[in-house]
């Protein structure tokens, strides 16, 4: 028998898959069938793990872990236990590898600051101590200090009002902290320019800070103390607040206190674990289809959605649309939905370099944590470097592995481009972005040129294009007038939702939370809860649309 109703769900990158799963976990199977539809041949998007020997004429070469896209995930806030919640039902939490926040990655990350590399405090009282010995610090404790004095920005409290993070940093800090730290941080998450991206988008926290407590340093005050605390909270804080305390409830204070003292984590072979069990699970569902291969073609709407598709003939009639992939390619294919096109993406030159010592030989790496960040205003980087990840470091006991389980290897990731190739129709050849990790290695991490030349044994580059969403000021307003166009629409009106990186966060967590909470609401609305709240939370865009 034919299930009632058809719900498409399109792009089956992480978001995508979530949101299958979802859907599929809570929707009854007897009526309803989840049909998964991605262009290429594999499953999950930007992530994608994958090990290739480390010296290729060796018939049992060692091998490197190399990761496509992100290579790890904080537990940290509501999302991150969302992502814990789909790690619990796919029997995946024994593999994870965690990170605790004693190690060396989660106590030193490194500014590329005049010429050398400044540790950045981890800690209130080691950023004190730091002022005296880091000039970066020095010159921005100034700035830090007159913070107090500040206004609040008033406006920001309109929807219609955004302000770029570079401005906000520089009105509330100083611009040495916005140039400087504020700018590295921007390469490191969004390889953006904080000069063109959203801070209501971006950092919603900052301005819910000011907006609450009149600053950010009067965060640190008891609420009877600070004069300018504003009492009135924000409806969507007051709900994330209660989601979050409802996931600690439902999980084993012994798990939460084990992920409290985490950094961050992964899997032995990277995430692609994650993509692969999600995937299992769906392939073992008796209605669930999952489409390879199959790039969307057009979509149109009538009683239905009509999905053409290059893997079948007829199209596909849908009664619901999640629609995962970019928002530039959803474009093309539903150009009556206003501000697809707005945001444009960066583009990356990614290299990972492995540098293996002989056997006997000792040598440790200049600087021993998660890697350093380049900010904007760093002098001489004509190679365009955003930052540098120490793989091994960072995520330790992923190998690259010997055959007799001995570990002497160094991982590396220099990452570059972003807002320098914001305009570029043309990017730099491989070989071009290897040289330019070389020299990065040599002059900004300070690995000798003997050594890299002697222990070099794997230099591998890729040009990513159109990656990560770039939200420019003005992203959550735009995000908010597409919220209530499908809420209004009555050919889209619980019948299309918008979710995936371009929209509501970039991060994994942002993902996977996002889309869990988006496809309950749309189980509960076609399960009979056919409210306005669930309407609204069906669009994918109810926590942008809210956030601030």
């Amino acid at each position: 028998m034919v299930p009632a109703k058809t719900v498409a769900v399109l792009g089956g990158g992480i978001t995508g898959l979530s949101a299958a799963y979802t859907l599929a976990r809570n929707l009854p199977r007897d009526s309803f069938r989840i049909v998964l539809i991605d262009a290429q041949n594999r499953l999950g998007g930007w992530i994608s793990s994958c090990r290739i020997p480390v010296f290729p004429n060796h018939p049992d070469s060692d091998t490197a872990l190399l990761e496509g896209g992100p290579r790890s995930i904080r537990p940290v806030g509501y999302k991150g236990l969302r992502t814990i919640e789909l790690l619990d039902q796919l029997e995946l939490t024994d593999r994870m590898i965690l990170v605790p926040r004693t190690s060396a990655s989660a106590q030193n990350r490194f500014l590329y600051y005049n010429g050398t590399l400044n540790r950045l405090p981890s800690s209130p009282w080691s950023a004190l101590t730091s002022i005296f010995r880091t000039p970066f610090l020095r010159s921005a404790a100034q700035g830090v200090l007159r913070e107090w004095s500040v206004p609040r920005s008033d406006s920001l409290s309109d929807v219609m009002v955004d302000e770029s993070v570079h401005s906000f940093i520089s009105r509330r800090l100083g611009e040495n902290v916005a140039e400087t730290l504020v700018s590295a941080v921007i390469h490191g998450i969004y390889a953006g320019d904080s000069r063109e991206l959203s801070v209501k988008s971006i950092m919603p926290y900052l301005v819910n800070l000011e907006q609450t407590h009149g600053g950010l340093l009067r965060a640190l005050l008891p609420k009877s103390l600070n004069h300018l605390y504003d009492a009135t909270p924000l409806k969507y804080q007051e709900e994330t607040s209660q989601k979050l305390q409802a996931i600690k409830a439902r999980m084993n204070p012994q798990r939460l206190k084990q992920l409290r003292d985490t950094s961050i984590y992964s899997f032995p072979n990277g995430l692609g674990e994650l993509i692969s069990s999600i995937e299992d699970r769906l392939m073992a569902m008796p209605n669930v289809e999952v489409w390879k291969d199959a790039p969307c073609e057009s979509i149109r709407r009538g009683d239905k959605w009509l999905i053409s598709t290059r893997f079948s003939s007829e199209p596909l009639e849908s009664d619901r649309l999640v629609a995962t992939i970019p928002s530039h390619q959803l474009a093309g294919l539903l150009p009556e939905l206003p501000h697809l096109r707005h945001n444009p993406a960066a583009h990356l030159g990614v290299v990972d370099v492995v540098l293996a010592p002989p056997r006997g030989e000792n040598y440790s790496l200049p600087i021993k944590g998660f890697g350093y960040l380049v900010p904007r205003n760093a002098a001489e980087n004509h190679d365009e470097i955003l930052g540098t990840v120490l793989d091994s470091d960072a995520v330790p006991n992923q190998g690259p592995t010997r055959s007799d389980g001995s570990s002497s290897f160094y991982k590396v990731t220099v990452m570059m481009g972003g807002p320098y190739w914001r305009h570029r129709s043309t990017f730099p050849s491989t070989e071009e972005v290897k040289e330019r990790a070389m020299r990065a290695l040599e002059f900004q991490l300070g690995i000798p040129s003997h050594v890299l030349a002697r222990y070099t044994q794997l230099v591998h580059a890729r040009i990513l294009t159109n990656t990560i969403p770039q939200y420019l000021v003005g992203h959550q307003y735009r995000m908010k007038q597409l919220h209530e166009m499908l809420q209004q629409d009555p050919c889209l009106r619980n019948h299309l939702s918008l979710l995936g990186n371009s929209y509501g966060g970039v991060g994994v967590n942002d993902c996977i939370a996002t889309a869990m909470d988006t496809c309950e609401a749309i189980a509960q609305h076609e399960l009979g809860q056919q409210n306005e709240l669930t309407t609204q939370k069906s669009t994918g865009l109810y926590e942008i649309a809210h956030s601030v």
